[in-house]
């Protein structure tokens, strides 16, 4: 009994499609670790032998024996790691965070986008309420700078046309 494998047109178009899918994902892939590894050796280099750099995705860690910096796209919230002294900016959506250890010194930055107009303004007064001394800078009517400061913290938000950026510093 013979069998008789019967392949029409659009099944060789589907393995076709699905080979080449696959083929482009895995050259990608590798092509992008391949990025990955080389742009890691590069900043290696460039701070310094002792340096350890790690980049994965929309993550680059870089260790030094004074420290480690962190920069995370993936991170979408309140790092819990800054001090309740601190008040939560609730406005906008967190984009990216980064973080800086360095010794004794702590350093966050965040990266907001769709903040509302007045959100530098509520801002300004949740710092005062948590006791931070103030001083803000207006370009035209809005705000766009904020510096508070209260014992070993400073924060500092600079913001306009919908975005934010947020940095908080200690120095123990």
């Amino acid at each position: 009994m013979k069998t008789i494998i019967s392949i029409t047109n659009r099944q060789v178009l589907l393995a076709t499609t699905f080979f080449v899918v696959f083929a482009l994902m895995t050259m990608i892939s590798s092509c992008k670790k391949s990025a990955e590894k080389t742009s890691e050796k590069l900043i290696e280099t460039t701070i310094g032998d002792n340096a350890n750099v790690d980049i994965d995705d929309e993550k680059i860690t870089i260790k030094t024996d004074e420290g480690t910096f962190t920069s995370d796209a993936t991170i979408k919230s309140w790092p819990k790691t800054i001090p309740d002294d601190v008040p939560e900016f609730k406005d906008g959506k967190i984009v990216n965070v980064s973080t800086q250890f360095v010794d004794e010194a702590k350093n966050w930055t965040l990266l907001f986008e769709d903040i509302s107009d007045n959100s530098l303004d509520d801002y300004e007064a949740e710092l005062k309420k948590n006791g931070f001394k103030v001083s803000t800078i207006t370009m035209g009517e809005t705000k766009s700078h904020i510096t508070a400061q209260k014992d070993d913290f400073i924060v500092i938000v600079m913001g306009g046309e919908g975005m934010a950026s947020l940095s908080v510093a200690i120095d123990q």
